[in-house]
């Protein structure tokens, strides 16, 4: 009786020890998905500029043509996922402003740390980088918008990200390869895709549409994030979440499934904000290369930023709803 009673305890340990596990996956794993390469690839080739997509396949082969291909990962490390063999993974902080830059964080590092970062892993200005994310792919975005900053020719975006490269079967581990150093100088910086708190100030009493792309209980602000100083929202803002443009697979949506979502801002100047500027790039992204408008902006301090302003500073000019009273 007493090692049936053992043996019943060790099958209730090993059915735990399982369900943590697919827990634990579920929660922090990649989710790997299944997606037909030629039909992505159809998809991409609607897009106003293909050149700025790709896909895994087409990933996998530019890799194997030995070219001068750099790919970076941006992938939070406490998911623990097995990146693409052969690229580059880190997190936000080795591309972001340095902690004391500013007096609030989520921004962008200046043109010098990214010259360095990017040397440090043997990229020239003549490199293609493809940008890739896990699971939600706006970092992977948020990179893209920050590589043509600095006027880099040649960037793409991984659509579907890790997960449907991992969903074809193709390598993941060893990542991070020792390479040979190089002194990359930014080709063009700009500021092209880049509005600032003057820019969304000014584009409160003029014809531009500010873009909230964050989540509903942000944008009705009964939810403040972490890094944010007040709930809320920027006055007049239109709310689309990022979310909108991704498929169930994590892929971008079709241009005529995205015509639907975004058709109303067509011909018009749009600056798109979220927590960081993180969501809001993917936004840019979408609405800039995939269905092609032109005079979008990605507000890099957004709502970390301009609830300094409105909640620290008091600044009278930084107008909001949803706010505390």
């Amino acid at each position: 009786m007493k090692n049936k009673k053992v043996i019943i305890s060790l099958v209730v340990v090993a059915v735990l020890a399982v369900g943590a596990f697919v827990g634990w996956k579920m929660m922090f794993g990649v989710q790997k998905v299944a997606v037909d390469s030629s039909e992505q690839g159809q998809k991409i080739e609607q897009y106003a500029n293909p050149n700025a997509f790709i896909t895994p396949f087409q990933l996998k082969e530019l890799m194997e043509d030995g070219g001068d291909v750099v790919v970076l990962g941006a992938l939070d490390p406490k998911n623990a996922d097995a990146q693409i063999t052969g690229s580059f993974s880190f997190w936000r902080g080795a591309y972001s402003a340095d902690e004391g830059a500013y007096p609030y964080g989520g921004m962008s590092a200046d043109v010098a740390k990214m010259e360095a970062f990017l040397s440090s892993m043997g990229v020239t200005e003549d490199s293609i980088i493809v940008t890739y994310a896990s699971n939600n792919h706006h970092d992977a975005a948020r990179l893209w918008f920050q590589m043509k900053s600095l006027g880099h020719e040649d960037v793409r975006y991984l659509d579907g990200g890790l997960n449907a490269w991992a969903g074809a079967g193709y390598p993941t581990g060893g990542s991070n390869p020792t390479v040979e150093a190089t002194t990359y100088k930014a080709p063009n910086p700009n500021t092209d895709f880049l509005a600032t708190l003057d820019d969304v100030i000014v584009a409160l009493d003029n014809e531009v549409e500010i873009l909230d792309t964050r989540a509903a209980d942000e944008e009705s602000g009964e939810k403040t994030l972490d890094g944010a100083f007040g709930p809320g929202k920027i006055e007049g803002a239109v709310f689309i979440p990022w979310t909108t443009a991704v498929a169930e697979d994590t892929t971008l949506k079709t241009l005529d499934e995205l015509k639907e979502i975004y058709g109303g801002l067509e011909g018009k100047s749009v600056i798109s904000y979220c927590q960081s500027g993180v969501r809001s790039a993917h936004s840019l992204l979408v609405l800039s290369q995939a269905l092609g408008y032109e005079n979008i902006k990605n507000y890099d301090g957004s709502w970390i930023e301009y609830s300094y302003e409105v909640y620290e500073n008091g600044n009278e000019l930084a107008r909001i709803e949803n706010g505390a009273e």
